[in-house]
């Protein structure tokens, strides 16, 4: 007993300084890191201190290839936002139609999950809600949006938190990405029932029923797709770009009447994320072109590291940043704002990402990981599958990021799984699927839109609806799960 309180020391730290003292992610992950390592070398666990710099070492590369993407990700953004790109996107999706329903799906399930997409961190809310409250929503209406848009997070800044979870859990990212991508297709439909419900009314949802179950499945249906024949890291792009299209279709095909924006200024707009697309789906589908990207491949076989600089999304995110300069003739100043806010974002990012993953290496090193998924499947046996969810939510919710939830408890619910005979990729695309959809649900990305849509001072309102909207998902994901297991539904890889 003495041993497993220990080894869960680690995570209730980091639980008990986040939520309870609200202390900064950087300082948490300083004092687990000392937490956790005094406990792995302390007589319980007896772990030599001469193999503690490998978790490190390890962390460090892992870091690396977030801090790759991450960086050319942000600053794709910013780029397109100094050269107007994405206010002009915005305002082309707005001004297409004066139906509200049709408004709030194309921005909630179209135009958020593109720059999520690409951006990551809840920054769709800066761009979202003050466009919401410009076509006259109320502001909280316009947040509460605003929030719920943030669905498309297993594949946001190239589904860097669905990449980190697959490493670390050691699953395939196909598989992930294809099981993660099954669990939200029915999530993404209660959304866009949700939004529509928000935005307009329960009038408004009879009236539209089909289009807006139309409109979710389509998002499921097109992410699904991509993570099946194409890419996972190109799953949100592709699916939110073509909620976009085609809806942009049906409202032109219905009224009967062109855009107040040309094609052609849309299609300059759109152009680094097309060029994105194409680069990524070229070098995935075409094999010579695969192979010769893959042959410059940096190999480090005592950490079981492998990354090909040329091939990895951070590279095709760099190509795309230097189109975005040249097509939009942006000048110095620009260019350095944009470097400058992107290096803001990104180090308090990339140094909570490394902390919390040393975290989880030491944890894994010194059999932490493998003394709590015993007690685990011990406890709950057969039901510990029904809770996953619930773990993957709380660290969601906390932390604000997939990223650092799959990070603290991916190896958790896997490991657990293998001891009760539970697929592992169940239990991890249940964790990736409820981490990323309640960091919506997270207290800073709650103020971030109350503040955008000033109404900080509803700001517990907004939290507590938020919540019931979270409860909502998690309902949903252990009705998938129960189906799932009851029926014996294959889940494997």
């Amino acid at each position: 007993m003495l041993k497993v309180i220990f080894a869960l020391l680690p995570l209730v730290s980091i639980l008990f300084m986040l939520f309870i003292l609200k202390k900064s992610s950087i300082f948490t992950g300083c004092v687990a890191v000392l937490i956790t390592t005094a406990i792995a070398i302390s007589p319980l666990f007896h772990t030599s201190i001469k193999i503690l710099p490998t978790p490190f070492a390890k962390s460090f590369l892992t870091t690396s290839l977030v801090a790759y993407i991450l960086f050319f990700g942000i600053l794709l953004f910013h780029l397109m936002e100094k050269a107007g790109a994405i206010e002009k996107i915005a305002s082309s999706i707005s001004t297409s139609t004066n139906d509200r329903i049709y408004q709030v799906l194309i921005l909630a399930l179209g135009l958020s999950p593109l720059i999520e997409s690409i951006s990551g961190f809840g920054l769709a809310v800066i761009v979202i809600a003050p466009i919401l409250i410009a076509l006259g929503f109320h502001p909280i209406q316009s947040a509460l949006i605003a929030l719920i848009s943030l669905c498309i997070i297993p594949w946001g800044t190239l589904a860097m938190g669905t990449i980190i979870g697959s490493t670390l859990a050691d699953i395939p990212l196909t598989s992930l990405g294809i099981a993660s991508a099954s669990m939200c297709i029915p999530i993404y439909i209660y959304f866009a029932f949700l939004v529509t419900f928000i935005g307009a009314g329960k009038e408004a949802v009879k009236e539209k029923f089909s289009s807006v179950l139309f409109t979710g499945l389509l998002l499921g249906a097109s992410v699904w797709f991509c993570n099946w024949f194409i890419s996972v890291e190109l799953a949100g792009l592709f699916g939110s770009l073509t909620v976009i299209a085609v809806t942009f279709f049906i409202i032109k095909w219905k009224n009967k009447k062109s855009f107040s924006k040309s094609p052609k200024d849309l299609f300059k707009n759109l152009s680094p994320y097309l060029l994105l697309i194409t680069l990524l789906f070229t070098s995935r589908m075409l094999l010579p072109l695969k192979k010769f990207l893959s042959t410059w491949t940096i190999t480090i076989e005592k950490y079981n590291f492998q990354f090909s600089p040329l091939y990895a999304p951070g590279f095709f995110l760099m190509v795309v940043c230097i189109f975005t300069i040249v097509v939009f003739k942006l000048n110095r100043i620009n260019i350095l704002e944009s470097i400058k806010l992107t290096i803001n974002k990104c180090y308090p990012i990339i140094i909570t990402t490394f902390l919390y993953i040393v975290v989880s290496e030491i944890m894994s090193q010194s059999q932490m990981i493998q003394v709590l998924s015993s007690v685990a499947a011990q406890s709950f046996g057969q039901y510990f599958v029904l809770i996953t969810p619930l773990i993957g939510a709380i660290g969601g919710f906390l932390t604000g990021s997939n990223t650092a939830s799959n990070t603290m408890f991916i190896r958790l619910q896997t490991a657990t799984a293998q001891q009760i005979g539970i697929s592992p990729l169940l239990a991890a695309s249940a964790q990736n699927v409820s981490s990323s959809l309640m960091t919506m649900v997270n207290p800073s990305r709650v103020a971030l839109s109350c503040s955008v849509c000033q109404i900080s001072e509803l700001e517990n309102n907004v939290q507590k609806k938020l919540t019931l909207v979270g409860i909502g998902t998690l309902l949903i994901l252990i009705i998938e799960i129960a189906i799932i297991v009851v029926f014996n539904i294959s889940f494997q890889y």
